[in-house]
């Protein structure tokens, strides 16, 4: 017989036990009580044994619906490898710092590749499968949020909100959408700055602080068409459901609206204070571009009114909160637009 091993035995069918102990006699495993009466007994093959993990109490559950438990770890062990069965290969790891330090590295490298590549792919199957009742009910909820905190009723005069919608519905004539699929929308907000926004129902909001650092048309020909890109590529939307991976989920899938609520009051942080990634930026201003050069003007002008807001806003210093923060490497971006610009017509003879 191998030594007794201290527990608890739970008769069939209830929670109620008895302290018992558990022993090997040849190929069996027996369990008695503290008066040395047999609980159960049957050969060790047939029971079945929990994994060790840490300090969690060891079960022998037996035929018949009877279970027997054990604080006593290390003596569990050994009563095994006397019938010949041995501690399982997770309990091996577990005990063993190298595979716990390999297994540390796996799940870092896991998570760091989740976060990367996992989140944004999911963000994008998502954007794809919103519906547009969704982003109109996120959108109305989001603005108006931002009405009543950050925006403020626009100052322009009639003729630059005319002149403004003019060239809107030239750009927005070449999206996806078409021209009613797309509405600008003016808004004064000296907390923002100059900035445009794109909102997922196709709403463009503009402040007059960006307008009024506009010298040319196609220079805000290159915001309206760089916007309504971020539009028809969904990008508002993976930004969103970046930032609420698990809200947006259950939103898309089940439709609860309590969800795309929640959806509503993040949105308007991600717009103020997120920065598009690199990809999504790169991919709106090679849109713009095509979009610019389509209509026989110059994606350049988009750089002249980034390099002018820059230096005026910016100066020497970081820039603040406004269209610049949201859209970095400036530089980069102004070189690649000039790249793309039309070259300069010649003189007729």
């Amino acid at each position: 017989m191998t030594e007794a091993l201290a527990g608890r035995y739970f008769l069939p069918g209830s929670a109620h036990f008895v302290t018992a102990r558990a022993r090997l006699d040849g190929p069996n495993f027996r369990i008695v009580d503290d008066a040395g009466t047999v609980l159960s007994e049957m050969p060790l093959k047939h029971v079945r044994v929990s994994s060790r993990l840490g300090s969690i109490p060891r079960r022998f559950d037996v035929p018949g619906g009877g279970c027997f438990e054990t604080d006593d770890n290390d003596g569990a062990d050994a009563l095994l490898a006397g019938g010949g069965r041995h501690a399982s290969r997770l309990h091996r790891w577990e005990g063993s710092w190298r595979w716990a330090l390999g297994s540390l590295a796996v799940a870092g490298v896991a998570t760091y590749a989740f976060v990367i590549y996992g989140i944004p792919a999911g963000a994008l199957w998502l954007a794809q499968q919103t519906p547009p009742s969704v982003g109109t009910l996120v959108e109305r909820q989001a603005l108006q949020v931002l009405d009543n905190t950050l925006l403020e009723p626009t100052t322009l005069n009639t003729a630059a909100r005319v002149r403004a919608r003019t060239l809107f519905a030239r750009v927005a004539a070449k999206g996806k959408r078409g021209s009613d699929g797309y509405r600008l929308l003016f808004r004064d907000s000296k907390a923002i700055g100059p900035n445009a926004m794109a909102l997922p129902d196709g709403s463009i909001v503009m402040t007059d602080q960006l307008w009024e650092l506009v010298q040319k048309d196609d220079e805000i020909e290159g915001v309206f068409a760089h916007e309504i890109a971020h539009v028809d590529r969904a990008h508002t939307l993976q930004r969103l459901y970046q930032a609420a991976i698990v809200p947006a989920a259950i939103a898309i899938m089940t439709g609860d609206l309590s969800q795309i609520t929640t959806l509503a009051t993040v949105l308007p942080g991600v717009l103020v204070q997120a920065a598009y990634s690199r990809d999504l930026e790169q991919e709106a201003d090679d849109d713009a571009a095509v979009t610019v050069k389509a209509l026989g003007d110059n994606p350049a002008g988009l750089a002249d009114l980034l390099e002018r807001m820059e230096k005026k806003i910016c100066g020497e210093t970081a820039c603040g909160s406004g269209w610049l923060s949201d859209h970095p490497e400036t530089d980069r971006r102004m070189q690649r637009l000039r790249q793309q610009a039309l070259p300069p017509k010649k003189d007729s003879i």
